[in-house]
């Protein structure tokens, strides 16, 4: 399970934002993604940025997430991050036991 089924992710993100300038906002629970807003918004490239992610990922399996983010059913999360010039890279799938 995920967002959507394999080979359909072009199709998802564009009726999502076809949805979105007809809305003009998405509630995380119609689109999952960056819950937490993105990194652009902690102001700070990299590495430690990149916690945040694994935090609001955390939140999110807990049920913790302030309520304008928190997700209804989390079950799973996938975390990205880079460092340096995309000289290293990780990813996390974190689940709910």
């Amino acid at each position: 399970a995920g967002l959507c089924g394999e080979g359909e992710g072009g199709e998802y993100v564009e009726a999502m934002y076809r949805k979105l300038v007809q809305k003009g906002s998405l509630t995380p629970d119609e689109f999952p993604v960056n819950t937490h807003g993105g990194l652009l918004g902690f102001g700070a490239p990299w590495e430690v940025p990149a916690l945040f992610s694994v935090v609001e990922a955390c939140e999110q399996l807990t049920g913790r997430a302030e309520r304008d983010r928190q997700l209804s059913r989390c079950r799973s999360a996938v975390v990205y991050g880079n460092g340096g010039v995309f000289g290293s890279s990780a990813v996390a799938v974190l689940q709910q036991t």
